[in-house]
């Protein structure tokens, strides 16, 4: 028979855009629920794409190569067997395997071998309804009757004139709406870059609190993203060389999504931010002194392209 690596002919598509959350846990035990984006193409039982597990730097029970991935997400390739879906890393299924099941616009599944468990839910992304262009109005008027040669008697007053029904007139068809960064392809993280705009924050030791000064340095990035309504920003969180990896990468995350729960709060799209950390790795300065320290405690932002 006919159809995919199961025996059974495929009864649904999943290409196009999918967008979701995982659910988890962290390294500390705490409950996780971060975004899951995939963008696949089909053809007939079997696809290609790739598949995004954002934040999980700090992730119990996550494959290690959808950490080391990040943002740019996996190659993935899938076989389809009814309405179940198998997705695989594209070297091999070793690395990493998700098992859904796909109700109409709705994907759900989990991580296969992941503990604690990992659990993803997509749903699929519809382009927008385009909006159609109000039919012009009739504009045909009767032809004017040639004059009589001789006029004839003046024709009796009606008893009442008949309302005249205004003609429609068209409505001009509105521009068709900007793109939001849910509907284009969000940049890679190489795609980010520095703007002087945008500044960093910085945090006292072992807190992810935003302090008062830089409560209005948010409000100074948020007003300049605000003012960028296309431009997509990753917030990178990072710390000073004290604790362990684990923990650093933990409390990196939790100064860069502080920061993101800000910049939310002030009116900026939860779409357009993504976040990750880097922990201790990407110090500013190396020295084993508070001053050092201080420099290194920080969130940084930076900007994609339009």
């Amino acid at each position: 028979m006919v159809g995919s690596v199961f025996g059974r002919r495929p009864v649904i598509d999943i290409s196009g855009k999918w967008s979701g959350t995982w659910r988890g846990y962290d390294v500390m035990g705490l409950p996780r629920s971060e975004d899951a984006t995939a963008d696949l193409r089909q053809q007939g039982s079997h696809g290609t794409g790739r598949f995004v597990l954002h934040t999980t730097g700090v992730a119990a029970g996550m494959p290690v190569e959808v950490k080391d991935a990040g943002l740019t997400g996996l190659r993935v390739r899938f076989d389809i067997s009814g309405r179940s879906v198998v997705i695989r890393h594209e070297l091999s299924s070793r690395l990493f395997t998700a098992d859904f099941r796909v109700e109409g616009d709705h994907m759900v599944g989990r991580v296969r071998g992941a503990d604690p468990e990992v659990r993803v839910a997509l749903m699929r992304v519809r382009p927008p309804t385009p909006v159609a262009a109000a039919p012009p109005a009739s504009v045909a008027a009767a032809a004017p009757q040639p004059p009589s040669s001789s006029p004839g008697p003046a024709p009796e007053p009606a008893d009442s004139d008949a309302p005249t029904t205004p003609q429609p007139i068209a409505a001009a068809s509105p521009p068709p709406p900007e793109p939001t960064v849910s509907e284009a392809a969000r940049p890679g993280p190489n795609e980010f870059t520095e703007n002087a705009a945008v500044k960093p924050i910085y945090f006292d030791f072992d807190q992810y609190d935003i302090r008062s000064d830089d409560a209005k340095t948010l409000a100074a990035n948020a007003e300049w993203l605000k003012t960028n309504p296309a431009t997509p920003v990753l917030i990178e969180g990072h710390c000073d060389e004290r604790g362990t990896t684990e923990y650093n990468i933990a409390l990196g995350e939790r100064r860069a999504r502080a920061a993101r729960n800000y910049l939310i709060s002030s009116g900026i799209a939860a779409e357009r931010i993504s976040i990750v950390s880097f922990g201790a790795e990407r110090g500013l300065c190396t020295e084993s002194t508070e001053g050092c320290w201080s420099k290194n405690r920080r969130a940084i932002f930076r900007v994609g392209p339009r």
